[in-house]
C-alpha cells in the first residue's frame, strides 16, 4: 500500500511533462483532420492556454509558440510575427518601467510613501488609509510586485510597535494574553491585505500600471488600428473614479471584518499613537534630505506623466495634433491621424534617464578645478537586472495571437458562432463576462487571461452589433480584481507569506472584495464609461478595419 502510494506521488511530479506532450496531442485533429488555416490557427490558441492556465510550461517561453508554429502552419511569415512582439504598447511598457527603475533607484518610493503616512494620520483607521493611499498611488506608475515589496518593510515595522503599545495595556491573566495575541495577528493580517488590496486596484487607474490594461491597449491598436477613443488620458479619466471608490470601500470593508464597524470605538486597545508617529518620523528623517537625484528623477517623471496625459486629452487639443498625418480610406474619405503615441514620450524620458546627472559635481556648481564627471540618473546594468523581461515577451505573445486570429480568418469564424449572444441584453453579457474573468484570473496569470479573451471579446461585439469596448473594458479591469487566493496576484503572495494569514481567511476577505469590485466596474461602464467611449452605438473605427473593398462603403 506505500509502495502504491509512493509510486502514484512520483507519478505525479511529471505532471507538467504529461501536459506538455499530451496538449499537442489532443490538439493535433485539429491540424490534421480539419485543416483549415482558422483550425490550425485555433490550435495555437489552445495549446498556449493551456500551458498559460496549467503553467506547465514558463509563460514567457508559451509565449515564444507563435514564432514557431504560425510560421509553420502558415498563417503568418516569421517576420510579421516577429513584429508584433515590439509593438506600441510594449515599447510603452519598456520605457514606463525603465522610469519606474529610476523611481525605486532613488528610493523616491519610499519618500512619498512614508510622508503620505504621516500626514494621513496613526490612529488605527487612519492607519491603513495611510498605507492603501500611497501604495495605490505608487502602484499606478511602477509594478505592484515592487510597490508591495517596498511596503512590506514599512508594514513590520508599524505592527513590531503596535505590538509593543499593546502587550503594554494587556492585563496579567492567560486569557488576556491569548486575547490579545490573537488581535495581534487580526491587525498583522488587516495592514497587510490593506496594502496588497490597494496594489491591486491601484494598477487599474492608468493604462501603464498593471499588465492586462497594456495588452488591452495593444489590442485594439491590433485588431482597430489608431482610431479608437481609448488613450492614456481617456482611460485614467474613466479609472480613476472607480479606483479611489473600490479603495475607500475596500478601507471600510477590512475595518467592518477585522476591527468593527467604523463609526464605532475599536474593541481592541491599540495603545498610543505616538508612538507610531514617532516611529515614521524617525524612519522618514533616516533617508536625509531629498537628494538632486531624488528631485531630477520626480522632474522627469511628472513631466512623462503631463506628456502622457496632454498627447490626445479630447477635452482640449493635444500636442500630439502638431504631428499628423494624412490618408485616404478605400471609400476615399480623407483622415487625420497622429503618429506619434505614448510609447514615443516613454523614450524620450528614458533616454534622457541615461544622460542626466545624478549629482551637480561639475562647472557651473562647482568650481573648475574640482569639477569631476557624475553618474547618470540611471545605469543600463541596474536596469538590466531589474528590468521583467518575461512580461514584455508575454505581451508580444498575445499580440501575435490577435494578429494571428485576424489574418487567419478564425476571428470571422468565431464572430459568426457567437451571433447567439445576440438574444441576451448587452449588461447580462457583460455580468457574465466580468464573472468569468474573475474566476480565471484568480487561477492564472492576469496577463495570459487578458491575452487569450480580449480577442474573442472582440469578435463577440462584432456579431451582436455591441461597441467592442463595451465588452473589452470591463473585461480588462476585471483582470485585476484577484483578491481571493495567494497565488492569484504578486501582492497577494507577498502579504500571505509576511502575515502568516490563512489560506481561508484570504478567501473570506477577498471574495466580498471581488463582488464589491465588479459592482463598481459595472456601474461605471454602463453610466459615464457610456457618455465617454460612445458605447451606445457599433462605432466607425471597428467597421474600418473589416472593409476590404471600396463596393462596402
Amino acid at each position: 500500500m506505500v509502495v502504491g502510494m509512493m509510486g502514484e506521488g512520483s507519478l505525479l511530479q511529471f505532471w507538467k511533462t504529461a501536459t506538455t506532450v499530451l496538449a499537442p496531442v489532443l490538439l493535433c485533429p485539429l491540424v490534421f483532420y480539419v485543416g483549415t488555416s482558422e483550425a490550425k490557427c485555433g490550435f495555437v490558441i489552445l495549446l498556449m492556454a493551456v500551458f498559460w492556465v496549467t503553467d506547465a510550461v514558463p509563460l514567457p517561453v508559451t509565449a515564444l509558440l507563435p514564432v514557431v508554429l504560425l510560421p509553420l502552419f502558415g498563417i503568418m511569415t516569421t517576420d510579421e510575427v516577429c513584429v508584433t512582439y515590439l509593438k506600441e504598447s510594449n515599447m510603452m511598457f519598456i520605457g514606463s518601467l525603465i522610469v519606474a527603475i529610476s523611481v525605486e533607484k532613488c528610493l523616491l518610493h519610499q519618500r512619498i510613501a512614508l510622508k503620505a503616512l504621516i500626514t494621513i494620520g496613526t490612529s488605527p483607521r487612519m492607519l491603513m488609509l495611510g498605507l492603501m493611499l500611497p501604495t495605490m498611488f505608487l502602484s499606478m506608475w511602477i509594478s505592484n510586485t515592487a510597490t508591495t515589496s517596498m511596503m512590506v518593510p514599512i508594514v513590520e515595522a508599524i505592527v513590531s510597535e503596535l505590538d509593543e503599545e499593546m502587550a503594554a495595556q494587556v492585563e496579567d491573566s492567560e486569557q488576556a494574553r491569548k486575547k490579545q495575541q490573537k488581535n495581534k495577528q487580526r491587525i498583522r493580517v488587516m495592514l497587510f491585505l490593506a496594502v496588497a488590496y490597494a496594489a491591486n486596484n491601484g494598477g487599474v487607474g492608468t493604462l501603464t500600471g498593471t499588465g492586462p490594461n497594456l495588452v488591452f491597449k495593444g489590442m485594439i491598436g491590433t485588431l482597430f488600428g489608431s482610431q479608437t477613443p481609448v488613450n492614456f488620458a481617456s482611460w485614467m479619466l474613466f479609472a480613476m473614479p472607480t479606483v479611489l471608490v473600490n479603495l475607500i470601500l475596500c478601507w471600510l470593508w477590512l475595518q467592518i471584518y477585522f476591527i468593527g464597524m467604523p463609526w464605532n470605538k475599536s474593541a481592541i486597545n491599540f495603545g498610543k499613537k505616538d508612538a507610531i508617529k514617532n516611529l515614521l518620523v524617525k524612519k522618514y528623517q533616516d533617508l536625509g534630505p531629498m537628494t538632486f537625484q531624488q528631485m531630477a528623477v520626480l522632474g522627469h517623471f511628472i513631466v512623462l506623466i503631463l506628456l502622457w496625459f496632454f498627447r490626445e486629452p479630447r477635452f482640449m487639443p493635444g500636442w500630439g495634433d502638431l504631428f499628423l498625418e494624412e490618408t485616404i480610406d478605400l471609400c476615399g474619405n480623407v483622415k487625420h491621424s497622429q503618429i506619434v503615441d505614448d510609447a514615443t514620450s516613454s523614450m524620450f524620458i528614458v533616454f534622457f534617464l541615461f544622460i542626466f546627472p545624478s549629482e551637480l559635481l561639475f562647472w557651473p556648481f562647482t568650481s573648475w578645478k574640482d569639477s569631476r564627471s557624475s553618474k547618470s540618473l540611471l545605469d543600463w546594468p541596474y536596469v538590466q537586472k531589474r528590468f521583467p523581461w518575461g512580461v514584455a515577451i508575454l505581451f508580444g505573445g498575445g499580440f501575435a495571437l490577435a494578429s494571428a486570429s485576424k489574418k487567419s480568418g478564425l476571428s470571422d469564424w468565431v464572430g459568426n458562432e457567437l451571433k447567439v449572444l445576440d438574444s441576451l441584453p448587452n449588461w447580462a453579457m457583460v455580468v457574465v463576462i466580468c464573472v468569468l474573468v474573475g474566476i480565471i484570473t484568480e487561477i492564472t496569470s492576469n496577463v495570459a487571461t487578458a491575452n487569450i479573451l480580449l480577442p474573442v471579446l472582440a469578435e463577440v461585439g462584432h456579431a451582436t452589433g455591441t461597441n467592442p469596448l463595451y465588452l473589452m473594458i470591463p473585461a480588462t479591469v476585471t483582470c485585476s480584481y484577484a483578491f481571493m487566493l495567494p497565488v492569484a496576484t504578486p501582492p497577494n503572495a507577498i502579504a500571505h507569506e509576511a502575515s502568516g494569514m490563512k489560506t481561508s481567511q484570504m478567501m473570506k476577505v477577498g471574495f466580498v472584495m471581488n463582488i464589491v469590485c465588479i459592482t463598481i466596474n459595472m456601474v461605471a461602464i454602463n453610466t459615464y464609461g457610456v457618455t465617454m467611449f460612445g458605447l451606445d452605438k457599433y462605432p466607425e473605427w471597428a467597421n474600418a478595419s473589416r472593409i476590404t473593398s471600396s463596393s462596402q462603403c
